[in-house]
Protein backbone atom coordinates (compact mmCIF):
# COMPACT_ATOMS: atom_id res chain seq x y z
CA UNK A 1 0.00 0.00 0.00
CA UNK A 2 0.76 3.37 -0.72
CA UNK A 3 1.69 5.50 2.38
CA UNK A 4 -0.22 9.59 2.72
CA UNK A 5 2.91 11.24 2.13
CA UNK A 6 3.39 9.03 -1.48
CA UNK A 7 -0.41 9.92 -2.57
CA UNK A 8 0.07 13.51 -1.58
CA UNK A 9 3.48 13.54 -3.91
CA UNK A 10 2.01 11.49 -6.48
CA UNK A 11 -0.98 14.03 -6.48
CA UNK A 12 1.55 16.70 -6.78
CA UNK A 13 3.21 15.18 -9.81
CA UNK A 14 0.06 14.94 -11.90
CA UNK A 15 -1.01 18.30 -11.07
CA UNK A 16 2.17 19.38 -11.96
CA UNK A 17 2.31 17.29 -15.36
CA UNK A 18 -1.08 18.32 -16.01
CA UNK A 19 -0.18 22.09 -16.32
CA UNK A 20 2.73 21.07 -18.41
CA UNK A 21 0.35 19.48 -20.65
CA UNK A 22 -2.22 22.16 -20.67
CA UNK A 23 0.95 24.85 -21.87
CA UNK A 24 2.22 22.61 -24.98
CA UNK A 25 -1.42 22.21 -25.67
CA UNK A 26 -1.48 25.97 -26.04
CA UNK A 27 1.76 26.62 -27.44
CA UNK A 28 0.35 23.71 -29.91
CA UNK A 29 -2.88 25.46 -30.81
CA UNK A 30 -0.67 28.97 -31.59
CA UNK A 31 1.74 27.16 -33.67
CA UNK A 32 -1.09 25.68 -35.62
CA UNK A 33 -2.95 28.85 -35.77
CA UNK A 34 -0.48 31.21 -36.50
CA UNK A 35 -0.45 30.31 -40.24
CA UNK A 36 -4.60 31.78 -40.49
CA UNK A 37 -3.52 34.88 -38.31
CA UNK A 38 -0.92 35.80 -40.37
CA UNK A 39 -3.40 35.50 -43.24
CA UNK A 40 -6.07 37.36 -41.47
CA UNK A 41 -4.03 40.09 -40.79
CA UNK A 42 -2.58 40.40 -44.36
CA UNK A 43 -6.43 40.19 -46.00
CA UNK A 44 -7.18 43.20 -43.50
CA UNK A 45 -4.31 45.05 -43.93
CA UNK A 46 -5.23 44.68 -47.98
CA UNK A 47 -8.68 45.54 -47.55
CA UNK A 48 -7.52 48.94 -45.54
CA UNK A 49 -5.50 49.82 -48.76
CA UNK A 50 -8.31 48.79 -51.12
CA UNK A 51 -10.72 50.98 -49.09
CA UNK A 52 -8.31 53.70 -48.97
CA UNK A 53 -7.55 53.88 -52.53
CA UNK A 54 -11.41 53.72 -53.22
CA UNK A 55 -11.16 56.63 -51.58
CA UNK A 56 -8.78 58.43 -52.99
CA UNK A 57 -10.50 58.21 -56.22
CA UNK A 58 -13.73 59.38 -55.29
CA UNK A 59 -15.79 56.23 -54.77
CA UNK A 60 -18.02 56.66 -51.61
CA UNK A 61 -19.00 53.03 -50.59
CA UNK A 62 -18.68 48.89 -52.21
CA UNK A 63 -21.01 46.57 -50.55
CA UNK A 64 -19.86 43.11 -51.52
CA UNK A 65 -21.19 40.23 -50.14
CA UNK A 66 -19.09 37.44 -50.23
CA UNK A 67 -22.26 35.22 -50.55
CA UNK A 68 -23.29 36.31 -53.98
CA UNK A 69 -20.08 37.51 -56.34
Amino acid sequence: MLGDDEIELLQAEIEAMEADLKERKKALQEKRYAGLRSAMQARKEADQAINEELKALGVRAIRWNPMFP
